[in-house]
């Protein structure tokens, strides 16, 4: 009885076998880009960043902001999305590359090989001015400094 087991089991192994590699086969030549899951690794990680980030000041072709009490910005140079001070590069091999606000949101926009992306940044942020106790900034403390 398991010897009919063991060859039932090895026709069907055989059977499956120039199907398995048919598979492979066709699976091989599909084209994959790892760019583009490079990207949105890239992304996710500034998206970290600017969640903590505050006074958020965007324009067209860059986005300033601060992180960790340093002023940072967010800038194509040489064909790569770029955060300076220091070079911390996004997005690599880029045509051009744009931001906009929409609904309260950062987006960026970015071509590469004559494809467009669009992408979720961040959202407007917060600004530091706003928790502020009186309108106008003095050298004398306020209610909550003793």
């Amino acid at each position: 009885m398991n010897m009919i087991r063991n060859l039932a089991g090895l026709i069907i192994t055989l059977s499956m076998l120039p199907i398995c590699c048919l598979s492979f086969r066709f699976a091989s030549n599909i084209p994959f880009s790892y760019k583009e899951i490079n990207d949105e690794l890239a992304l996710f990680q500034l998206r970290e960043t600017m969640l903590i980030a505050y006074d958020l000041q965007y324009s067209f072709d860059q986005l300033d902001f601060i992180y960790a009490n340093k002023e940072f910005r967010l800038s194509q140079v040489n064909n790569r999305l770029i955060l300076q001070p220091g070079t911390q590069i996004f997005l690599d091999d880029i045509d051009e590359v744009y931001f906009e606000k929409r609904n309260g949101c950062i987006y960026v926009h970015y071509q590469r090989d004559n494809k467009q992306y669009e992408r979720i940044l961040c959202k407007e942020g917060i600004y530091i001015d706003r928790f502020s106790d009186c309108d106008v900034l003095t050298d004398e403390p306020d209610s909550t400094q003793e």
